[in-house]
């Protein structure tokens, strides 16, 4: 009996095979990103990674609906990522007119920059280096390697949003320098840093990958990570600005 979502006539490689080559990807991707490579190579880097990490989903036979990629779903993915993208936007006018909240935009990575380097991470590095990878990684080709024959959506989801939460163990590890808030609230431990951003992604993997199943493809997940991610740097660049 073939595997859910896979075409055993397509087949080239086993699941097992595909789900080792692309956590072990991922894996070097967050640790050249984040030790090795210049900024600048950041999103070209893990734009390449995210279409190696979809060429190994589809030698294992998975087909481009279960990857959540297809112009037939773009309609219903349109529709949901349009309220998650409400959602972002009301939490964000919620947080500035709550001093408190305000506080987390104080981050200094988004204050440093000038216009230029602003619209090249709302434009490129966050969408292209961030966005892109981790909805189709995480979202898209881990849930469906991690679904054995039988198995539910959600396990796998879990899975996915643990693998997810890990892949933010490098970039935490300097949060509460860069951003005051952070290193008030955890007075400058990097180790519950650390662990409060693992936890925090672990659960917002799985809102997003719950997103992606109400929108039945990534673009509901994309759209309403890509107005978290690049509306959060670009508030934090206009209030410092």
């Amino acid at each position: 009996m073939a595997q859910v979502g896979s075409d055993p006539g397509t087949a080239r490689w086993s699941r097992r095979r595909g789900l080792f080559l692309v956590l072990v990807m991922l894996a070097c991707s967050v640790v050249m990103t984040n030790t090795i490579l210049p900024a600048t190579a950041y999103p070209f880097w893990n734009g390449v990674v995210a279409v190696l990490a979809v060429v190994v989903a589809r030698r294992c036979g998975l087909s481009w609906r279960t990857l959540g990629i297809g112009s037939d779903l773009d309609r219903r993915g349109l529709l949901v990522g349009a309220a998650a993208v409400a959602v972002v936007l009301l939490a964000f006018a919620i947080a500035l007119v709550v001093p408190e909240l305000r506080q987390a935009f104080a981050d200094e990575r988004a204050a440093e920059v000038g216009t230029g380097a602003m619209l090249w991470a709302v434009l490129v590095r966050i969408p292209v280096g961030t966005v892109l990878l981790e909805e189709v990684a995480f979202r898209g080709v881990l849930p469906a390697l991690f679904r054995p024959e039988g198995r539910g959506w959600w396990p796998a989801a879990a899975l996915a949003s643990a693998c997810f939460g890990l892949w933010h163990v490098l970039p935490s590890l300097g949060l509460s320098e860069g951003n005051d808030a952070v290193g008030a609230l955890f007075g400058g431990s990097t180790l519950l840093t650390s662990l409060t951003a693992v936890l925090a992604t672990f659960v917002l993997g799985l809102v997003l990958c719950g997103v992606r199943r109400l929108g039945g493809g990534l673009l509901a997940p994309v759209l309403g990570h890509l107005a978290s991610n690049s509306g959060a740097f670009l508030l934090a660049w206009l209030l410092h600005a």
